[in-house]
């Protein structure tokens, strides 16, 4: 009866409840779940270790592949291809020099591959040219009297019946050292590849062995942790295996046939494994997976042969399952740990029950503000903290509540502080802005100016506020749009009321959502201009300095090739002046002095382009010029039908200030290309007047052109027609105009050109007038850009 009646009320009930719905639950799905547990183990693990294995052997595909890729980056060495090419000339005779870089190059790849035995290259007949065998842990290169005659031997007579760029892969075999097998025995595998001449001639074999016992290694790696057995089976029958015991205990590899493993494994099973078929079976207390090695990538496009190898391995079954035997005592342990949950519940329930109604009560109250209530919970145990720790709670949260509000006045407080504070920030922008001296526009987001500021009210023109953007400038509306439209700040440059105004437009973006736009406009017009002042200056400069620089060559150029041409041409006048010559030596001489003077009047091109060049300016008169360069161009000018007319200034005019020897060379420069650019025939006129602005400057000018009538010249050449060499005529030198230029440059005037294909050209050169003319009276203006016709010449 005592027994029952501690079994009523609320906490026998929970723990009932508990046992029924919690611990017979469990125990029914545990012995349940053990049972299919210890299958489902059972099963992954013969899973897990058929995939182990085929990974493995996978692994060992790929390392072959890789092996047979790294064989043919090493056949296609240029050495290789220069040696069998060699071979051909001189049959298997070998310089010292290829044969030391071909051991190099083999001892180097040796070394970067420690499971490599050999690398040999071998002539067509089977002979070792270079061997490099690995030795006691060393490489050691084979010395030529040592090199063996291989041609009895299958794999070369197999190597050498593919073709180049093939692979040969052997079967496991043991090595053969002087027709003997080598002790202790090596298996090997044998990876081979012809090499050819340029021809395409086959001369030699190069061949490496791999040791079996590397790939072994590899297999018996996943043996050593369980005591298991690792095999490597050769599909014609034989095998290698290794155990799972440390590398130190580990025996010498021998070949065995797989008959001797019939008393282990059933004939069916060796069949699979020999036949290259993939799976796992139990065989009493032991297990063996076996798995193909497959044909990589390489191999199967580059060899003929098939390779023919697997790999199995046999654990103990015992050690296999090991995890298998442990959770039978895992689930004892569980099972243990149900039975003293039930106990330790039933316990726990009734004490742990009584103080929690106080508990809820009092947790009511808080919940409706009464922060002050406390839970009276005597006692030392957890409960009795939990009791503590809610009292300590509720003090908490009246505190935090009193706390919060004074926080919240606090915050009223700093809240009307910061508005005002940003309040002045705003009254400080905003009138930083109306004074700034760039405009500033504010944009909507549908592109309508909402706020502008004094200066861009001035620089655009009245009053902007609710007028689109688009609408200051109509003309620009699709450029301003593409510049708005991006989500990065753009600097677009557009003109008004002719000033340039650079403006710079950014969105005003805060969450990545355009909200508007900020415009700066800002007037450079005259920060450009002075820019491409800057820039034309630097481009004179640069212009000045490379016409010296090239008249420096060219002054060298002809000073270096025209004492010899002299030379020349006295010898050649000396021989014709001989009696006696036949007449086709004569006319030879005289070829020869014609091409020398040609390069001598060539020669004498540079003269005027040679730097420096000492001016004498002095006062002289244009027509006095023009006319001495009539009278040289008259002949050439009639041949050619063109028409050379002069057409002075209506009154006096002063002279030009320069030199006259010079000036001279640039009207016949000027001259002489007006008549080349008119083949059909034309007139050239040669005109001389003064503007407004050329008297009246620091330096008083005149100007003169020339213009043609000629075929004009292309908008692509006009840039670079006073460069130094170039021309467009087959029979130019390309340095007339360049020495005007120079010319022009070293007496302080400008040159400007004016051309149109099939319109002609106009050059025009304002020059200064000779020192103390300027007092002397005014001169006819010219008013527009044309030569006014006078006088006919030629």
């Amino acid at each position: 009866m005592r027994l029952l009646g501690r079994f009523k009320g609320l906490s026998s009930k929970i723990h009932l409840a508990f046992l029924i719905s919690v611990v017979v639950p469990v125990t029914v799905v545990g012995l349940v779940g053990m049972f299919y547990a210890l299958h489902t183990l059972k099963n992954e693990t013969l899973q897990h270790l058929d995939q182990e294995v085929a990974s493995r052997a996978a692994g060992m595909a790929h390392f072959l592949d890789q092996l047979t890729s790294e064989l043919l980056y090493l056949a296609s060495s240029s050495l290789l291809g220069d040696l069998a090419t060699q071979m051909a000339a001189s049959g298997q005779s070998l310089s010292r020099e290829v044969r030391q870089r071909l051991e190099r190059d083999y001892t180097a790849f040796a070394r970067a591959y420690p499971y490599i035995y050999q690398v040999r290259f071998l002539s067509a007949r089977g002979v070792e040219v270079v061997r490099v065998d690995r030795r006691d842990g060393r490489l050691y290169v084979v010395p030529e009297d040592e090199l063996q005659d291989k041609v009895d031997r299958y794999y070369v007579h197999e190597g050498m019946g593919l073709e180049p760029g093939q692979v040969y892969v052997s079967p496991l075999d043991l090595n053969v050292e002087h027709g003997r097998i080598e002790i202790p025995e090596r298996p090997v595998i044998r990876f081979a590849t012809p090499i050819a001449d340029r021809k395409g001639v086959k001369r030699g074999l190069l061949i490496i062995n791999l040791r079996a016992e590397f790939v072994l290694n590899q297999v018996q790696e996943m043996a050593s942790g369980r005591g298991g057995v690792a095999y490597l089976f050769d599909r014609s029958g034989f095998y290698v295996s290794r155990s799972g015991v440390t590398q130190e205990d580990a025996p010498a590899l021998r070949m065995q046939s797989a008959e001797a493993l019939t008393g282990f494994m059933p004939r069916p099973l060796l069949t699979n494994i020999l036949g290259g078929k993939r799976g796992t079976e139990v065989l009493g207390e032991w297990i063996v997976a076996h798995a193909p090695i497959s044909i990589g990538e390489t191999l199967a496009d580059r060899s003929d042969s098939s390779m023919g190898w697997s790999i199995a391995l046999a654990f103990p079954r015992n050690r296999l399952f090991e995890a298998v035997f442990n959770l039978y005592l895992l689930y004892s342990v569980l099972a243990l740990s149900l039975v003293v949950t039930a106990v330790a519940g039933f316990v726990l329930s009734r004490h742990l029950l009584r103080p929690l109604t106080v508990l809820s009560q009092e947790t009511e109250e808080i919940a409706k503000g009464h922060f002050s209530r406390r839970a009276e919970i005597r006692g030392q145990d957890e409960i009795a903290d939990l009791g503590r720790r809610f009292n300590t709670m509720a003090a908490g949260l009246e505190q935090s509540y009193k706390a919060l509000e004074e926080q919240r006045d606090r915050l009223e407080s700093l809240v009307q502080a910061r508005t005002a504070a940003l309040e002045r920030e705003r009254q400080s922008l905003a009138t930083i802005i109306e004074h700034n001296v760039d405009g500033i526009l504010s944009l909507g987001p549908d592109g309508t100016i909402e706020r502008a500021n004094r200066a861009a009210e001035q620089l655009l023109g009245g009053p902007l506020a609710g007028q689109p953007l688009g609408r200051v400038w109509p003309d620009s509306r699709e450029h301003l749009a593409e510049a708005m439209a991006s989500a990065q700040a753009r600097r677009v440059d557009l003109l008004r009321d002719r000033r340039l105004l650079a403006l710079s437009i950014a969105p005003v973006a805060p969450d990545g959502r355009c909200e508007g736009h900020i415009v700066v406009v800002r007037d450079v017009t005259e920060e450009r201009r002075l820019q491409d002042e800057r820039r034309e200056l630097d481009r004179q400069m640069f212009q000045m300095e490379k016409m010296g620089t090239l008249g420096e060559l060219a002054m060298g150029l002809a000073h270096e090739i025209g004492n010899p041409l002299t030379g020349m041409k006295t010898v050649l006048q000396l021989l014709l002046e001989e009696q006696g010559l036949s007449d086709r030596v004569r006319r030879y001489l005289q070829r020869v002095q014609d091409e020398v003077d040609r390069l001598s009047a060539f020669l004498r091109t540079f003269h005027g382009f040679s730097a420096p060049q000492e001016t004498h300016p002095a006062s002289c008169r244009l027509e006095e010029a023009l006319e001495d360069v009539l009278l040289w161009t008259r002949k050439e000018a009639r041949s050619r039908g063109v028409q050379i007319s002069y057409a002075p200034c209506y009154g006096p005019v002063p002279g030009l200030w320069a030199d006259p020897r010079q000036l001279k060379q640039v009207l016949l420069n000027l001259v002489i290309n007006a008549i080349h650019a008119m083949p059909d025939g034309g007139d050239i006129e040669v005109g001389m007047c003064a503007r407004s602005a050329d008297t009246q400057g620091p330096v008083p000018r005149m100007r003169f052109c020339v213009q043609d009538t000629g075929i004009g010249i292309p908008a692509e050449v006009l840039p670079r027609i006073f460069d130094p060499f170039f021309t467009t005529r087959a029979d130019g030198s390309g340095l007339g105009l360049a020495v005007v230029k120079k010319i022009a440059m070293q007496h302080g005037a400008d040159i400007h050109v004016e051309s149109a294909p099939g319109q002609g050209t106009r050059f025009e050169l304002v020059w200064p007038i000779e020192p103390g003319a300027a007092g002397n009276g005014t001169w006819p203006a010219l008013s527009d850009t044309t030569c006014v016709k006078g006088c006919r010449y030629g």
